[in-house]
């Protein structure tokens, strides 16, 4: 996986941060919440902006609203660390992928796909991260859990690393993590 421009993660102290989603749909959003202003509340963002390859690769591109496949719905634990993994961590997860975010206000959220079908602006401050504003460089990694089956219980490693610009991704497709 190529990295982007370097640069040194600053005042960021996400390392050992866990959030624990129970989803009911197919994938993971994150977003700052200055990134999701313009979706009415109450709105079905997903039917009418988010289903398409070419409606998701807008944002995926922008690092506004940032969504990936699982593959199955459960129980994800997210784990937060910042910086990148290192290689031989790397190749030993079965599932990775590389996305792009930035973070506007300092503050983002995780949340259920399905959460896009009736938005509400309000995400639980269980389910959001501080981050220092900027561009990130994200970094996915997870294995099938213990029990074979995905979405139970199943461990997401999040790298996030600083950038001086948004990064470079692939353009095609919805992003999936879990194939």
């Amino acid at each position: 996986m190529a990295r982007g421009p370097e640069r040194k993660v600053t005042n960021m102290t996400i390392d050992g941060t866990e959030i624990t989603l129970d989803i009911s749909g197919l994938g993971i959003v994150f977003h700052s919440p200055q990134a999701a202003k313009h979706i009415a509340e109450g709105s079905d963002y997903l039917t009418s902006n988010y289903m398409t390859d070419q409606q998701v690769q807008s944002h995926i591109q922008k690092g506004s609203i940032v969504g990936f496949g699982t593959g199955s719905p459960g129980i994800y634990v997210l784990k937060f660390h910042s910086g990148y993994p290192d290689d031989t961590y790397l190749q030993k997860c079965e599932f990775k992928l590389r996305l792009g975010l930035e973070c506007r206000g300092g503050l983002v959220c995780f949340r259920d796909l399905y959460e896009l079908m009736d938005w509400r602006a309000d995400c639980p401050i269980t389910q959001t991260l501080k981050l220092d504003d900027g561009f990130y460089h994200v970094t996915l990694c997870s294995t099938r859990p213990a029990s074979g089956v995905l979405g139970d219980n199943q461990e997401i490693q999040f790298y996030l690393h600083k950038l001086e610009e948004f990064p470079r991704l692939t353009k095609e497709g919805v992003p999936t993590l879990c194939m």
